[in-house]
């Protein structure tokens, strides 16, 4: 065989390299996690929404208070003015001034308001944690007291698509094992960068925790319109500008990273066009972000960008090899065989322990036990069974919102089914229109910054 075959068949590693990270990165939070539950005085849990999704809200908030957590706690609700909903749970509602000037926008915009609020009132210190949460997502007990005493000054754990997962209509149940995906993209990348090395490659903005002052020396206030957590997280590993902004406080020692493993929860889209939706917010975020040093330092921009490239290559190379052998046009050696069917069995053991982890919601828990063990397995023989189209539309899914072109906004989707949609779609930052006042008894605060 010519030296490109041997590339082509190398692809087929790429499982078993993905194991070994996800490997280490297991043993790197059980070894060498540290835990100071005596560095932190409070925590804040911030919902940031648009208001679109009161009910969700106000479910996550009871979740919380239903877990009657041991630290000093907080639950703030940020929110975009002009909206009726109410959070009669939130210990504080703070709206977004329509005055209000950054240069960031939509979400981005939102954080860095709620940010200067903290500063203002001497909450951006070491011993306060911040957790950050989407108006979809339901961090579990366990995640909310790992990420408060994580001896980080940033840190997270896994994403998981619990919420809803696999519920009809049929079309949700696939698009549940499309984010089969999303799952694995965390359980091994950010265990492995965020935990081994310490730099993030991914950052995900749902249960992001971070130290006040970690907030207040990165800052959110940068020309983006998307990717927030990403420029956040990569920002914070790297210091490329930390400190060199009014407000944003003195430069110090590189910020550290951490990773666990715990749950944040999450819905995945309900319909094929919210999941393109969502996927083209975040490459065009992205792909915004790496084209301007402005945003994302160097290193950030090389590592992402880095993955993007690798994975493609890695897919079609794989689709590429398994064409060619199923046509006999190549005839690598028996134990070339072993070696890829030990790599596709690994493939597919990644799938299986996605269904597994993301079936275990918190509904399943009210079934008779061999229901519940039932309804897991069904969903890990169902993730193993899609994992080819799983893996062919991620990939395909990208080119399609790439050509797509980009959205130049936050596009919000729905997060709950459609028996509770309230309305069609709209962006996240309509607050950018003319304000028309608050409505009549709202007890939110507008804080000046």
């Amino acid at each position: 065989m010519t030296w490109y075959w041997w590339i082509l068949l190398a692809s087929f590693l790429a499982p078993a390299v993905e194991a070994l990270m996800v490997a280490l990165g297991e043993w790197w939070f059980h070894a060498r996690f540290r835990r100071n539950p005596g560095r932190f005085s409070e925590l804040i849990i911030q919902v940031t929404t648009t208001g679109r999704e009161e009910q969700r809200v106000n479910e996550i908030i009871a979740e919380i208070h239903a877990f009657q957590l041991s630290m000093p706690y907080q639950i703030w609700v940020v929110n975009e003015p002009g909206q009726r909903d109410r959070y009669p749970l939130a210990d504080r509602v703070i709206t977004v001034d329509p005055a209000f000037e950054s240069r960031a926008q939509y979400k981005a915009r939102a954080l860095e308001y709620s940010r200067l609020v903290r500063l203002s009132e001497g909450l951006a210190r070491d011993d306060v944690k911040l957790l950050f949460l989407d108006d979809d997502t339901s961090p579990t007990a366990g995640y909310i007291t790992t990420a408060f005493v994580a001896d980080y000054d940033l840190c997270q754990g896994i994403t998981a698509p619990r919420i809803e997962y696999g519920a009809r209509p049929f079309r949700h149940f696939l698009l549940s094992h499309m984010d089969d995906m999303r799952f694995l993209a965390c359980f091994i990348y950010c265990s492995f960068f965020q935990g081994v090395l310490g730099k993030p490659l991914y950052v995900h903005g749902e249960g992001l925790c971070v130290t006040g002052s970690a907030e207040a020396r990165t800052t959110w206030d940068y020309p983006i319109f998307a990717s927030e957590d990403l420029v956040f997280g990569q920002n914070a590993a790297f210091q490329r500008r930390a400190g060199r902004r009014a407000n944003s406080g003195p430069p110090g020692s590189a910020l550290s990273w951490g990773f666990f493993h715990e749950y944040i929860q999450l819905t995945s889209p309900w319909t094929w066009s919210d999941f393109l939706k969502q996927r083209r917010r975040w490459l065009w975020g992205n792909l915004h972000a790496l084209t301007h040093r402005e945003i994302l330092p160097f290193w950030g921009a090389v590592l992402v960008a880095g993955k993007y490239v690798v994975g493609f290559v890695l897919y079609s190379a794989s689709i590429a090899t398994v064409a060619l052998l199923l046509l006999d046009w190549i005839k690598p050696p028996a134990w070339v065989y072993a070696w890829c069917y030990g790599s596709f069995v690994a493939w597919l053991g990644a799938f299986a322990v996605s269904g597994w982890i993301n079936s275990a919601t918190p509904r399943t828990r009210q079934r008779s036990r061999a229901r519940y063990l039932g309804h897991r397995v069904l969903h890990s023989v169902a993730a193993v069974v899609l994992c080819p189209l799983t893996a062919s539309w991620a990939a395909v899914s990208l080119l399609i919102v790439y050509f797509m072109g980009n959205p130049r906004s936050f596009e919000v989707i729905e997060k709950t089914g459609p028996q509770t949609r309230r309305g069609s779609g709209s962006d996240f930052g309509a607050h950018q229109q003319p304000f028309e006042g608050r409505p009549e008894g709202d007890m939110r605060e507008r804080v000046p910054v």
